[in-house]
């Protein structure tokens, strides 16, 4: 078994969750309660939480689910398919850092959920590039 490709599928399963957590709490417009930083209902409400009126963290739960699925598909031996990844994962990585600057830069406030988003993106991205080099 290959251990990139699980950790991808834990990583992009722990990611769904976090995303669709994000998405189902904004679209009620409950306040997202910040446990370890603050500013959590701040940032979701922000303009910069939305790209031509659909949450951004619509399009985290997409590449998600993607991820898991390239990742299960391998892990079960149906195809080699984590190494399609590397380009969503780069773009995905890229939207985290410009998003964690907004937050720091423009918003100064973080959110957790966003941040963990961000970290599991780029520790992703981080696993497809490992998987590329490999297969090179």
């Amino acid at each position: 078994m290959n251990k990139r490709v699980l950790a991808i599928a834990l990583l992009a399963f722990l990611g769904m969750i976090d995303t669709f957590y994000i998405t189902i709490m904004t679209r009620q417009h409950v306040t997202v309660q910040c446990h370890v930083t603050e500013g959590c209902n701040d940032v979701l409400t922000s303009k910069y939480s939305k790209l031509a009126g659909i949450p951004i963290s619509l399009f985290g739960l997409a590449f998600y689910l993607a991820a898991f699925s390239c990742a299960v598909a391998e892990l079960t031996g149906a195809a080699k398919l984590t190494r399609l990844l590397f380009w969503p994962a780069l773009g995905a990585f890229l939207v985290s850092v410009s998003l964690t600057s907004i937050q720091a830069f423009v918003l100064e406030k973080y959110c957790e959920y966003c941040l963990a988003s961000a970290l599991l993106s780029t520790s992703i991205f981080a696993l497809c590039s490992f998987t590329r080099g490999d297969q090179a």
